[in-house]
């Protein structure tokens, strides 16, 4: 009996090998890039000396079988700029500010693996969660936000590896307030497994 249970325990411990994942990576800010450029604010300043971070993201997943697995992620970055207030003719004004503006977004998210054969996997998956934006004047603004993964690649051997992804993370409230729309396209991350 002992060995029976021994045994049964071996092959539930072999089962659960690799169902925990963290991985830390980096995405692109093409949106950002496109949204936040120099030139002059509605409210007349002009904006210039831009600085992104891209997307610096954290996760964790637990497969509950090899096809799908649950997990959450926290994705933050930065968007920095000067603003110089002009007058009509588009002459400084006043004296130039810092602006420095962070968006942080947790989400729970789901991963669907379609391929797997050892040293690589593809998936796709699904987020949905809250991003919360702020900035150095102490504004605080929340929205939903959504990230579509459409297409996933997993290389590695044993617990280390890397992904590459292509999607879309968006955060919106309706049309006027667009925080990001297919932002982070293309993201990069290293994985550990066990």
């Amino acid at each position: 009996m002992l060995l029976g249970a021994l045994s049964f325990a071996a092959g539930a411990q072999e089962d659960s090998l690799y169902r925990h994942q963290v991985r830390l990576g980096w995405g692109d800010m093409m949106f950002e890039t496109m949204a936040f450029h120099p030139g002059l604010a509605a409210d007349g300043n002009r904006t210039h000396h831009y600085g992104y971070t891209g997307h610096i993201f954290a996760g964790y997943a637990y497969s509950f079988r090899k096809w799908v697995s649950f997990g959450a992620e926290i994705d933050f970055e930065g968007i920095f700029w000067k603003e110089t207030p002009c007058d009509p003719y588009r002459s400084p004004a006043g004296e130039t500010v810092s602006v420095r503006n962070y968006n942080l977004t947790i989400m729970p998210e789901v991963r669907f693996t379609f391929y797997d054969k050892g040293w690589v996997n593809l998936y796709a998956g699904l987020g949905f969660g809250a991003l919360v934006a702020f900035d150095n004047s102490g504004g605080v603004e929340a929205a939903p936000a959504f990230n579509i993964n459409l297409f996933g690649v997993w290389m590695g051997k044993g617990h280390w590896g890397g992904s590459l992804e292509v999607g879309a993370l968006s955060a919106l409230l309706g049309g006027s307030s667009i925080y990001m729309l297919g932002s982070r396209l293309i993201s990069v991350s290293a994985t550990y497994r066990w």
